[in-house]
């Protein structure tokens, strides 16, 4: 058995790494490809009247402004998480797998109907998710921060 399923100390450190993990991973890899799909929708509703200004520089501000918000909700899931509260993981899941699903859908989108010679869709929406997001799943399926009954009971016999 590793260390961290004997240890309680240890199994608190990994769970505020893997919540420090998750929630960067779910802010930065969210800003990114929400500001893509911010700069589709404006580029889209807009036409030809949207100034480079508006496009480049106040959709930054505001995918910053929503990754920040993104950031303090999984803060505050983390916290939960840590706590052991079951709907935490299940929402860290379900973020996860939203976030790679809307950057795989942006990749497929850019790759079809986009400039092929375009790497953006190609870091952001596939390489970044699947970097910082997929990996992150299967610590969260697995790795509970509050010892199960079994664990407890061979440690004390």
């Amino acid at each position: 058995m590793a260390r961290w399923q004997r240890d309680r100390e240890m199994r608190r450190k990994v769970a505020w790494a893997l919540v420090a993990a998750e929630a960067l991973a779910l802010a930065g890899s969210f800003a990114l490809i929400f500001l893509a799909y911010l700069r589709f929708a404006v580029a889209r509703l807009g036409g030809a009247h949207v100034s480079p200004f508006v496009l480049f520089d106040l959709t930054r501000y505001i995918a910053v402004g929503a990754a920040a918000v993104v950031l303090a909700v999984a803060v505050y899931e983390g916290l939960m998480f840590v706590r052991g509260c079951r709907w935490a993981r299940a929402a860290f899941i379900m973020e996860n797998v939203a976030l790679v699903l809307l950057g795989l859908l942006w990749f497929v989108k850019n790759r079809i109907t986009g400039d092929v010679l375009n790497t953006e869709a190609a870091l952001y929406g596939l390489l970044l998710p699947m970097l910082t997001l997929f990996p992150l799943l299967w610590p969260l399926l697995v790795f509970s921060p509050a010892p199960d009954a079994a664990s407890e009971m061979r440690g004390q016999g």
